[in-house]
Order: C-alpha cells, then structure tokens, then sequence
C-alpha cells in the first residue's frame, strides 16, 4: 500500500526513547498515523489503543472493550477500515448497561480499599445499613416498655411540666417519691423534643437507629487509631459492630436509646484518648458525663476509660505514650464526671434508700463487701423493683444467683458469636434458678468472667515486652551504616523509595482509569510494576521499617509516617488482647446480677457496651483470617478466609433482619418472643393478651393456659385465664382461676379490680358474694378486702367496681398521666 513520503520521514525519524520497552516501541511507531499524532511525537500507551482502531477516518462514537483489545493486538499491523459492525454500540445494546454496572462496583469497591475509614467515610455506609437492617414497619405502634416510656410518660407528652424538668424525673417521668429507678434525663429530652413533632413511636426509633450508625463511625475511626496501616481492620470493625445481630433489641427498640447514648458516650471517651495529654482529661470528662446521663451503667466506664488509656497508648501516641501518666489522667476525669454526675443528681432528683442500704452490715463482713456497700449508699440509685417472673434470681441465695448470672453471661456471649435465636423476653422460667452450681455453661461463663481479665493481664505484660523489642530493634537498625545525624539508613532509604514508587503507581493506574482504559490495561499494568521483592512481609518489618502495597487492594497497608514507631502485626494483637478480655466482663458485670439484683434476668440491650471491644477482636480475627496465610496454601486458605468473613456478617446481618421485624407491632413482637423463649411465662400471657384484644378468645385461652402451666405460682396468669372464659361467657368456669389468683397476690390492686368488674358485668359475683366476704377477712387490710367488700356494699352505686380504682381496658394502652 502506497504512503505519503512525508509519512515515511515521519515513521523513521521516531526511535525508541531510551529505556522504553520494545513492546511500547513498536506500538509508539505503528500508532504514527495520519490523525493519529503528529511525526516524532510520543504517544501515550492510551493514545496508542485508540489510534490502531482508527487509520485517518473519524473514530467511531464508542468502541467496545472486547474492540479495543482486538486491535490493540497487533501493533505496527498496517490500518485497516474499522469493523463497524463490532465498533457501533447500536449492535450491542446491552453493554452500555454493564459497563455502567461495572463501572459502579468499581467505584463502591475503590470507596473502601483506596479511602481510610475516617468519621464520615465511615458514616454514609453505617447509615445504609442501619436504614436496611434495623429499620421497622412505620405503621408500627407502642411495643413492650414503649407503652410506658412514651405513652405514659408525663414528661414526654404532658404540658404541665418544663423542659428543664427532666433532670428532675426518673426514665419513666415520674418524680423520685414514685421512681421504680432508671436516672435517664437526656433520652427523656430527645424523646419529648420528637414528640411535639409527632405522637408515634417510629421517629423516636428512626432517631436511635441513626444514633447506632454514629457509634459505627466512631468503632471504625478508633479501630483506625489503633491500627493505622491496617484499613481492613478498621472497615470490619465498625461493620462487625453495625451488624452485631445482639444489639437489635437496643436498636429497633425505642427504649435502646439509652444504651446506645450510653455507648456513644463511652466511645468519644475513648477517642478522646488521642488527645494531647493536656486535653485528653477534659475531653474524656465531658464525653462520660453525657454517658452518664444517657444511662447509669455507664459507671463502668470508669475503671474501662483508664484500662483502656493504658494498654492502647502505644497504639494512639506511638512516639512517647507514657502509658501511666495518660491512664491517671483517664482515672481522674472519668471518677471527677462521676462525683458530678452524682452529686447533681443526689439534688436534683433524691431518693430514700432502700433497706438493705440503711441497714448497716453485720460485724466481720468481708471489706469488698463493705466498700460496696458504702459506695451504693452514696450513689443512692432509685430502688429498683423486684418481680420473680421477670428475675427469678431475686429469691436465689448468693451462690445460686452467681451460678445463674455465669450461665446468662455465657449464652449472651454465645449470641455474640453465633445469634442463632434472639428475643425480647426471657422471664421465669425461661432463665431460672439453676438446680446445680456446676454446669457446663456456669463453668464458661465463670471463665469469660474472671479468668479472661487475668489473661488480659497477661496479654497487656506480653505487649509491654514486645513494644521493648521492637523500639531496641529500631534504635539497632537506624544505628548501622549512618554516616551522619542528618544520613538516612538503608532501611528509611528503601522506605522512601518504595513510598515513592508506590505514589507513582498510584498516579499512573489513575490516569489510565480516567481515560477509560479497558480494565485489563490497568490491572496489568498495576500488576506488573512492582516486584514481589518490593512488598516486605508485615511478620518480618520492625520498628520504623516502613511497607509499601497498592493501595487498591482490599488487605493494603497505608504507609505511616516516618517519624513514628510503626507497630508489627504481632504487637497490635497483643494490645488487643489486653484490652478486650478486660474490657468485655467488667462492661457487663453490672448488668450480671452479680453485683446488685436487677429487675430483669437477661437482656440483650445490655450488650451493647461489651460488643463494643468484642468488634475489635472478632474484625482483628477475621482480618488475619484473610491476610496471614502464606505461600502454597495461600489461594485455598485466602479463600476460606473470605468465606468465613462473608458467612459471619452475612449471619449477623440476616438475624438482625429477621429480629427487626419482630417489632412491627405489639401481636408480632409477642407471638415471636413466646416462640423463641418458648418457657417465657410473661412472654405467652403478653401473647394471649394481644390475641384476645383483636377479638380471638380461642387462641387467647391456650396461651393463658400455657402461662398459667409454667408458673403455677403466678397470680397474674391464674387471673388473666379466668379473665379469658370471663369475657367468652363463661364466668362459671372463671370464678376457681380467680380465686388462686387472689390468694397468691391479695394486695394486688389492678388483677382484683380486673376480676370483679368483669364478674360484674357478666352479673356472676352474686353467687360467690359469701366467699368475696370470707376472703375479705382472711386477708384484712389489703386491696382484696377493701374491693370485695365495696363491690358488695357499693356495687349497684358504682356500677361495680369503684371507677377510681378499675383498670384500663385492652388494648388502650396506659393511660396519660
């Protein structure tokens, strides 16, 4: 084929640069085309895969990828017309449509392998996935203590109170003479701030769900303080976190947000770590006092704060951690918002001691115990009610109870790892006092509990002589072949170099990505420009050493600054060792009935402050699942870890799921929970109560039934069953269920006024008036004689019981106050 001389002069007059590679050469001199560039012009390896599709024509509006490989193929090949038929995108119509699906993963994929989790890279995908996950139903209503919390709550939906009274009003808003305990006033301000917007429940619950993505945030910003290089680490341990199926219960729930309050408090305590020293002690005053008054557990944070400031100080201040300075100023700013907190609340909202507190100890008690006890007399927190269905260890002697608190820390823990069921209940005799002392799961949860802290211990001493190592092998390497103060050694050398051609990489690959090169062009050429020799193994670099990886891969290690210690791996899992087998039993310990006897058994809500360093460790755990293994086994046990990565946080996220929908209303919520704890006594009546208020009476007598069957000592559910064949015309058959129930609880106001109204109306009280008269003197003085005798006195005046003293109907929902 005939050529423009001018052409030829062109094609001889462009050697190969110097240096460059025969392969790029050849392309260089092909692409010298008339259109293509001008003679002697270097061409860019892109201009060099557009150029060979064309030979002076117009170039086609867009070439296929499959196109450009295909004529890219042959470089210094003669120019040839272009197939217009592989070239038009009008023949293959569905390729725009996957390159733009593509094109998305790769931007999604770019978003979390080139980009640290900083706060708000982190947020937007916590928010995502908390909107997914954990939101529930908008048509949903008042479940469980939602009725109490909102509906009934005076300083939520009253007028008659100020806003500055919530200081002054216990989580309930009633005053401290009427408190069942519970000290929370900022989710009472949140609360009644988005009720003036509007009286529902689900905004209040879409408010914690965002509060929950926050703390995600924060998990995976101080994940990344702790491990710097590391961004897998820190991605998975906010994700570990956001997906951890436990916490459903503290987030779908709209009385969670105590605790998740509560946890970000904890968190920005944490964070505030970072801090210069001369900052650090106020930044961890303010963070707990706003703990403190989101929720009282958050006590714990006190001795939590300190541990955690002095096991993780090499990790946060790497040059000069001064480990024991930072944990004393951590130790006096968490106990200073401590004493404040108290102290503010002993004004503004004081409560009478209960008895086991103004009672002093007996002689010779043990000097923890005493200590204790001085210390919950001046803490002075509200009396918390006790109740044997919803805790059945409150009538369990002191060995008993530590034998069922262990079995209950043991299973929650289990849930952490593998929540294969969740619930909202496990009253008696779900959880009840166990017959023997020594079980296997006793014996598990009394290792998690006191033997992990040892071991933490240990594990804080093993890093403590790590660190030591590490720092001599620094100093021993930067102290070899330094000619000058101002010389850097080989090694800071080989550092900066790799740095450096890392940076280049980097740049190239995007410029490429940019000009919408095929993405074979780019992972070739990201593959082929560093030697494997380059990339130093993390096991074998020490102190100062610094790596350098492509930043796009998923497992990549950011390159520190190199004026500070760089950690190996095996450190770093030293320091979190410490910190979380520390931190996860005395995070739970006063929610263990250890301590003090609460008023319920087992909650789920209560794990969200141990999941909090249960996330690091289980993110540490499946980062080195994906990046340790070595050599042949590599590819296969790569694989496996991937897998298991992807099959525990899928897990976590379909049991969240699942467990969220359980709150789309009150009769869902109830008839999930009497399935999942299926010995729940409460958790069967609540069940038959929500039956029988939307009109099916059958299905409500076999679920009071079945309550009445698992605790035959529960005068509610004797009551609730003779209520059931009361309202089915059966007031005949009610009257034996109703007199059990009197005798086991004859003060009991609400269950006895239930029962006689209902005789009333159904007009069968008359033939038992002899026996309501009877029981009246067996038991004077209590709600039972005072009732039966009005009923039988003043029944015709009052239209039965006495209206003061009726309870509410069904389905109504407590009443305002």
């Amino acid at each position: 084929m005939a050529t423009d001389p001018e052409e030829r002069r062109g094609d001889e007059a462009t050697p190969p640069a110097s240096g460059e590679a025969p392969e790029l050469a050849a392309a260089n001199t092909a692409a010298a085309a008339p259109g293509a560039a001008a003679p002697g012009t270097q061409v860019s390896e892109t201009d060099v895969i557009n150029a060979t599709t064309t030979s002076g024509a117009a170039a086609p509006a867009k070439v296929s990828e499959t196109d450009v490989v295909d004529t890219a193929a042959a470089p210094g090949a003669e120019a040839s017309k272009p197939d217009v038929t592989s070239a038009t995108p009008a023949a293959t119509p569905e390729l725009p449509r996957g390159n733009l699906l593509k094109r998305g993963a790769r931007r999604v994929k770019a978003y979390f392998t080139e980009q640290d989790p900083t706060f708000f890279n982190a947020l937007l995908p916590a928010l995502i996935i908390v909107a997914l996950v954990y939101t529930r139903s908008p048509a949903t209503n008042c479940i469980f203590d939602e009725q109490e919390a909102l509906l009934a709550n005076p300083y939520v939906n009253g007028d008659h109170l100020l806003w500055r009274d919530a200081f002054k009003r216990d989580f309930w808003g009633l005053p401290p003479t009427g408190s069942i305990g519970s000290y929370r006033p900022i989710p009472n301000l949140i609360w009644r701030a988005l009720w003036r917007l509007r009286e529902h429940p689900w905004l209040p619950h879409w408010v914690g769900l965002m509060l929950h993505a926050v703390n995600a945030a924060l998990v995976s910003r101080l994940a990344l303080a702790i491990a710097p290089k590391n961004r897998a680490f820190a991605w998975l341990a906010g994700l570990t976190f956001i997906s951890s199926a436990v916490l459903t219960e503290a987030v779908t729930g709209v009385v969670g947000i105590a605790d998740v309050l509560g946890g970000m408090g904890v968190l920005l305590a944490l964070l505030a770590l970072r801090l210069p020293a001369y900052l650090m002690p106020l930044g961890v005053f303010a963070a707990l006092l706003f703990g403190l008054f989101s929720k009282e557990s958050v006590i714990v944070a006190v001795p939590l704060t300190a541990w955690a400031a002095l096991v993780l100080a090499p990790a946060l201040h790497p040059s000069h951690p001064r480990r024991w300075l930072r944990a004393l100023l951590a130790l006096g700013s968490a106990a200073a918002a401590l004493v404040l907190y108290t102290e503010l609340r002993r004004r503004w909202f004081p409560v009478a001691l209960p008895p086991e507190l103004t009672e002093p100890l007996p002689e010779g008690a043990p000097l923890a115990k005493r200590l204790l006890h001085d210390f919950m007399r001046w803490f002075a927190q509200p009396r918390l009610p006790t109740d044997p269905i919803n805790n059945p260890l409150v009538n369990a002697e002191t060995p008993d109870r530590i034998a069922g608190a262990l079995r209950v820390y043991a299973r929650g823990l289990g849930q952490t790892l593998l929540p294969v069921t969740l619930s909202g209940d496990y009253s008696f005799p779900q959880e009840p006092i166990p017959t023997s002392r020594f079980t296997l799961p006793t014996l598990l949860g009394g290792l998690a509990m006191f033997v992990a802290p040892l071991v933490g211990a240990c594990a804080w001493i093993a890093s403590w002589l790590r660190e030591r190592r590490e720092r001599r092998a620094s100093t021993a390497d930067l102290s070899i072949a330094a000619p000058s103060a101002t010389t850097p050694s080989p090694t800071t050398q080989a550092a900066l170099s790799n740095v450096e051609a890392e940076s280049k990489i980097h740049e190239e690959i995007q410029s490429l990505e940019d000009r919408s090169v095929a993405p074979s062009a780019a992972t070739s050429l990201e593959d082929s420009s560093v030697a494997p020799s380059a990339m130093t193994s993390p096991e074998d670099s020490s102190v100062g050493a610094q790596q350098a990886a492509p930043r796009s891969s998923w497992w990549a290690r950011r390159a520190p600054r190199v004026d500070r210690p760089n950690w190996s791996p095996r450190m770093i899992t030293w320091l979190i060792l410490a910190w979380v087998l520390v931190w996860v039993p005395l995070a739970f310990f006063p929610h263990s009935n250890i301590p003090v006897v609460l008023p319920t058994v087992r909650a789920e809500r209560f794990w969200y402050l141990p999941v909090v360093g249960l996330s690091f460790g289980y993110a540490w755990l499946l980062t080195w699942l994906v990046t340790r293994p070595r050599a042949a086994l590599w590819s296969r046990a790569r694989l496996v870890g991937i897998t298991s990565v992807t099959l525990f946080i899928g897990f976590q996220l379909l049991s969240a799921r699942l467990h969220a929908l359980d709150y789309t209303n009150d009769l869902t919520f109830w008839r999930a929970t009497a399935r999942s704890s299926p010995n729940s006594a409460k958790a069967h009546l609540n069940y038959s109560v929500m039956l029988g208020a939307r009109g099916y009476m059958k299905e409500r007598l076999v679920e009071g039934g079945r309550a009445k069957e698992l605790a035959p000592e529960w005068a509610m559910a004797h009551v609730y069953y003779g209520d059931a064949l009361c309202r089915m015309k059966r007031a005949s058959e009610a009257w034996p269920h109703y007199l059990r129930g009197f005798e086991l609880k004859p003060a009991d106001q609400n269950l006895i006024s239930l029962a006689l109204q209902c005789l009333w109306d159904e007009r069968a009280w008359q033939p038992h008036e002899a026996e309501l008269l009877a029981l009246a003197d067996k038991y004077p003085g209590t709600w039972l004689a005072h009732l039966a005798r009005d009923l039988v006195l003043n029944g015709e005046k009052h239209g039965g019981v006495n209206p003061t003293y009726r309870p509410r109907g069904y389905n109504e929902g407590p009443k305002k106050k």
